[in-house]
């Protein structure tokens, strides 16, 4: 635990400086972070999880809550975190701010900091929620319409399940089924991938 606070403080020494005159939250991880069985990763936080500071407390956190029901599983037991630590936004046609997919800079620039956090929690499989972890852990060629439902071994060498993220089904709800049955294939196969 000592080590995540530790962490965080060099994220907030290294990130703090960049953005000056901005408030920008950083969001972290949250859960178990002594080598829980599956460490969840997604993209970046949005509006909820910026203002809650807790990662999947929106709406793809409620789609997130039915996944882990489904693995028969408690949130307390894992660790889920992201990608990019802040919030990526834009002003929409309305003139609101709204939720954005990372830039590749953004990507690069908190990518060392991601690998720290999975060395500090020692997770026995990561999970990557959508393209953004995926391609960050496996490389630009990676995509999960092509990997999803399977396992996979992460450029560092972890074990890597690739779903598709809990926001896809929202705005795509062909994918629901899909989803439900990477999800069961996850947790069919997840003591055996764990034990090899």
């Amino acid at each position: 635990m000592a080590d995540m606070k530790a962490f965080e403080r060099e994220c907030e020494a290294f990130f703090r400086p960049l953005w000056p005159g901005e408030d920008k939250i950083l969001v972290f991880g949250e859960g178990r972070s002594d080598s829980p069985d599956i460490m969840l990763i997604g993209e970046a936080p949005g509006e909820q999880e910026t203002l809650k500071r807790r990662p999947f407390v929106g709406k793809a956190g409620k789609n997130l809550d039915e996944f882990l029901a489904l693995m028969g599983i408690e949130r307390e037991s894992i660790y889920v975190s992201n990608v990019v630590k802040i919030r990526p936004t834009s002003i929409g046609s309305t003139g609101r701010v709204r939720n954005r997919a990372p830039s590749k800079e953004e990507i690069a620039l908190f990518l060392p900091f991601l690998m720290k956090e999975i060395g500090l929690v020692a997770p026995k499989a990561i999970v990557t929620l959508g393209n953004v972890p995926l391609k960050a852990l496996m490389g630009p060629k990676a995509a999960v319409g092509e990997l999803h439902g399977r396992w996979h071994t992460a450029g560092n060498g972890s074990k890597l399940f690739a779903l598709y993220h809990p926001a896809a089904i929202i705005y795509r709800r062909e994918l629901r089924q899909v989803y439900e049955r990477d999800v069961l294939a996850l947790r069919d196969s997840l003591t055996i991938e764990t034990q090899k």
